[in-house]
Order: structure tokens, then C-alpha cells, then sequence
């Protein structure tokens, strides 16, 4: 079972909102995520050795996302899915967890592969909530697996820093991550695409799966705060240094303009307490204006 995701190319310039800052998903050149490439590679190097593997394409998405998914399908996957509903529409990598894991448990699974993050967000978190919510073990960022059969294990191999390597040994199942590789490894040909574009993908939703809206909601609302922003630089005036002062000195002070050193503070009291005078110094310098005002009240 392999989950997929579809981020902007950043290859091609792209087109952001003027209002949110967000990238145009409508108006920007779209590809499949690079390590969830990978992750679709992974499983067919299995099928190749084990040709009785049955490979699912699992994609949230609309269904003018279905193109990469067909493309997936003519490479040897045996079948896709995609999930979709409008209530959908940018939720949070939490829910998205909570729907793979619960899709992943009707369908029935042995190895579940996706991609270690995605070009768009780099989160890098859903491989680890997904095995969390399925209660699995999961080996992130793999670059090349075996499957030893007889035993029921999958040895993997990860790559570490100053060029180190890292194999890793578990049994199935579990959840694998994989790292993105340079280029494709695999291309399909003409007749298997004209053929996959054929197939019928069903669409399933929210209902079919099991998962009341309400719980979406609550996954998207842990995610309290946006994106966090530096808070805007506030000028302030300062006197003039005196001009009895030497050249060196005015220069100094003119430079060091209003620069405070760090300062360090201990508060002891009750946990409420602190958090909420750590919350009241956030707010006071600025680190809290992209709330919303209902956001910041208490």
C-alpha cells in the first residue's frame, strides 16, 4: 500500500495569492511528490521479486489529481484509490493521518509506504502519525529495502551524515518512509498509460471510511497557531550623541542606536501561571499579531 500526495513543481515559477501568500494550486504546474516517487519505485522493486504483491495507489485528493495516480498504474501498480470530499480541502497533516490509517485498516495491508515529507509543506510527519494512530513501528527515511520473506522481516538501509549508512531490521508490518532518489527510476510506456487511463479509480468519502467531519475538525483545530512570523521591526527615535563626545565615541552610540542586551528571567510559580505570563510577553512583543483577535484573547 503506497500513499501519494501531488505538490507544486518547483521547477516552474509559481503564481502565490496576493491575499494569503499561498501558492495557486489552479494556476501552478503540479507533479507527483518526489520521495512519494520513490515510495511507488520501493514497492515495485517488491512486486519484481515477489510478483504475487498487490500494490495499492492511495491518494486525498480531487480528481484532477487522478493523472499521477493513472501513471502509477502504469508502471505495474494492481489498483489506485483516491479520497475526497470538499471538507477536505486543506486539512491538516493530522487528519490526513487519521484518514490514511483508517482506509489502511478496511483495505487490509502487510507494508504501508509514503514518501519521508512533501516539497510543498515539509512536515515530514505523516509517515509517524499514521503508524501511531495504526500502532505500528516505522523506519523514516529509507532509501533501499529487502524483504526477507521466510522470516517476515523488512531490512532497511538509511542514509546518515558524513556519508554514514544506517540497516535496520523489522518485522511486518509496519510503515516505511522513503527518501526521494535524484530521478525517476521508472517510466511507463505509451500503451500502459493509454491502458491505465482507462481504468475506473473509485473515489471514496469521508462516510464510506468511517470518519464523522467532527473528528476532522478537532485534528485541524490542534493545530493552534499558523506558520510563525517574525514581528515587524518598530522604529524608534534617539537623541543626537553629544557633540562634545570624540568622533569615535558618536559614531559608537549612533550604531549601537537602541540594541538591548538578552536578559534572562526566572519565573516559579504554578504551571497555570507561568503559561500564561509566558503567553502575555508573547502577545506584548509582537510574536502573536498573526492571530486572530478571538485567537488571542483567553
Amino acid at each position: 500500500m503506497v500513499f501519494i500526495k501531488i505538490v507544486e513543481d518547483t521547477n516552474v515559477p509559481l503564481e502565490y495569492s496576493h491575499h494569503t501568500g499561498k501558492p495557486l494550486r489552479d494556476c501552478n504546474v503540479t507533479r507527483l511528490n518526489p520521495p512519494d516517487n520513490k515510495a511507488i519505485d520501493t514497492a515495485l522493486e517488491i512486486k519484481r521479486e515477489f510478483p504475487d504483491t498487490h500494490i495499492t495507489l492511495i491518494h486525498l485528493g480531487p480528481p484532477s489529481e487522478e493523472r499521477w495516480m493513472r501513471e502509477g498504474l502504469a508502471l505495474g501498480a494492481d489498483e489506485g484509490l483516491r479520497i475526497w470530499e470538499e471538507a477536505l480541502n486543506g486539512c491538516s497533516v493530522n487528519a490526513k493521518a487519521l484518514i490514511c490509517a483508517r482506509t489502511a485498516q478496511i483495505l487490509g495491508f502487510d507494508l504501508i509506504l509514503t514518501g519521508n515529507k512533501s516539497e510543498d509543506t515539509m512536515n515530514g510527519q505523516l509517515g509517524t502519525l499514521l503508524a501511531s494512530y495504526l500502532n505500528l513501528p516505522v523506519m523514516n527515511s529509507v532509501t533501499d529495502i529487502t524483504v526477507n520473506q521466510k522470516k517476515g522481516k523488512i531490512i532497511a538501509l538509511k542514509n546518515l551524515s558524513q556519508g554514514y549508512k544506517e540497516r535496520n531490521e523489522c518485522p511486518l508490518p509496519l510503515v516505511i518512509t522513503t527518501e526521494a532518489s535524484g530521478t525517476p527510476e521508472n517510466y511507463a510506456s505509451l500503451p500502459a498509460l493509454l491502458e491505465a487511463f482507462e481504468k475506473e479509480i473509485p473515489c471514496w468519502d469521508l462516510a464510506r471510511i468511517g470518519i464523522p467531519i467532527r473528528s476532522i475538525h478537532e485534528k485541524n483545530s490542534l493545530l493552534i497557531f499558523e506558520p510563525l512570523r517574525f514581528p515587524t521591526p518598530r522604529l524608534k527615535t534617539i537623541p543626537a550623541p553629544d557633540s562634545a563626545l570624540p568622533a569615535f565615541e558618536r559614531i559608537k552610540k549612533l550604531i549601537e542606536g537602541t540594541i538591548k542586551l538578552r536578559e534572562g528571567k526566572v519565573v516559579k510559580k504554578d504551571e497555570d501561571s507561568v503559561v500564561e505570563e509566558l503567553f502575555q510577553i508573547l502577545l506584548k512583543e509582537g510574536w502573536l499579531d498573526h492571530l486572530k483577535p478571538y485567537e488571542r484573547q483567553r
